[in-house]
């Protein structure tokens, strides 16, 4: 039998963003894009990684998930761009914020002294990150299309 080898140029990179809309059923309960499911589980993890006071907060199109602490400080822009393991939550388990880049028409973070648009041409909405806020990050209900 003749051994295969591989090597560098048989590696594709996972195109990420194809990945989770491709399987947007195995993310959502209900099977597609639920805004307020997700700010759900992002409202999770900020509990499960130590914040102590968590709102989301409904502002229009908006939907903003704020925390007495930054809960992505370890993950910083990765969390908007891979899928990250998230073992404190369970085997298997993520952290969420991807799926808002992936299904949401507009996401915003910010911490007390940063504010970024990481999707969408969009402004940040009403509600400015305050003194007890440590992390915000906001996104539209709207899909993306």
């Amino acid at each position: 039998m003749a051994k295969l080898t591989y090597g560098p140029d048989d590696i594709a990179e996972l195109d990420v963003m194809g990945y989770l809309r491709r399987n947007e059923g195995k993310f959502f309960r209900s099977g597609t894009y639920d805004a307020v499911e997700l700010a759900g589980m992002i409202a999770t993890e900020a509990l499960i990684l130590g914040a102590e006071n968590i709102r989301i907060q409904s502002d229009g199109d908006w939907l903003t998930v704020t925390a007495d602490r930054d809960w992505l400080k370890p993950f910083e822009r990765d969390a908007f761009q891979a899928i990250l393991p998230f073992p404190e939550a369970g085997t298997n388990s993520m952290l969420a914020e991807i799926l808002a880049v992936a299904f949401s028409a507009g996401v915003t973070t910010g911490t007390s002294g940063t504010s970024e648009v990481v999707k969408g041409e969009v402004d940040f909405p009403g509600r400015p990150v305050d003194q007890n806020t440590a992390r915000a990050v906001s996104f539209m209900r709207r899909r993306s299309s």
